[in-house]
């Protein structure tokens, strides 16, 4: 696998001046997930726990205005800081070593047609589990079960994780979880199994 080069990353041009993610936590855990869609998940998870800050970046213009204006409607989630921005940008140019706790990869594009541009594969996941602290997670959801198969192979043999949990979604309702995001509802209504495996840095 080649090796990540951060200095050819440009930096994101919508952040605003100034912000500073350690700031934003103001000493509580930090977490970050990646491709948060229309916002059902970080809203919620802020929302549930409130002693912790949550950074959500979305990349798409059209899911991203859905995310903020849910997020200026619900008014009490100043723990969650959305950001408009490509997330390889903005990790690398914005999170300083060993800062989160979790990261968030729900429902990712699977790209079966580009290997080298999932998650787990990137040679930016190197860079990305540089800003985890040791015992820090990752946690990972899709619907295609080759897809996290893949990722607990190079999870293991690629980058040192451990695997510390391993669920299954097949239904919504009967008592279970509500669905997280977007994806997980349409899966679950479908009748698919959604797949959740939680990865531990060493």
């Amino acid at each position: 696998m080649r090796e990540f080069r951060a200095d050819r990353v440009m930096a994101p041009r919508r952040i605003p001046i100034g912000f500073d993610a350690g700031r934003f936590a103001d000493g509580r855990p930090l977490d970050l997930e990646i491709g948060c869609g229309v916002g059902w998940h970080p809203i919620r998870y802020a929302r549930d726990n409130p002693h912790r800050a949550l950074v959500a970046i979305e990349k798409t213009k059209a899911k991203y205005a859905r995310f903020q204006t849910r997020f200026f409607r619900r008014g009490d989630v100043s723990n969650l800081h959305p950001v408009h921005a490509d997330a390889v940008a903005w990790v690398t140019h914005f999170l300083r070593p060993e800062t989160l706790e979790r990261v968030f990869l729900l429902y990712p594009n699977p790209n079966p047609k580009n290997p080298a541009v999932r998650w787990f594969r990137m040679p930016f996941f190197k860079r990305l589990l540089g800003t985890i602290k040791p015992g820090g997670e990752v946690h990972l959801a899709s619907n295609e079960a080759w897809y996290v198969d893949e990722a607990k192979r190079f999870a293991a043999s690629v980058w040192g994780l451990d695997l510390r949990a391993e669920t299954r979604l097949n239904r919504v309702g009967d008592g279970g979880p509500a669905p997280r995001t977007h994806f997980e509802r349409k899966y679950l209504a479908r009748g698919q199994t959604c797949y959740d495996a939680v990865f531990v840095k060493r």
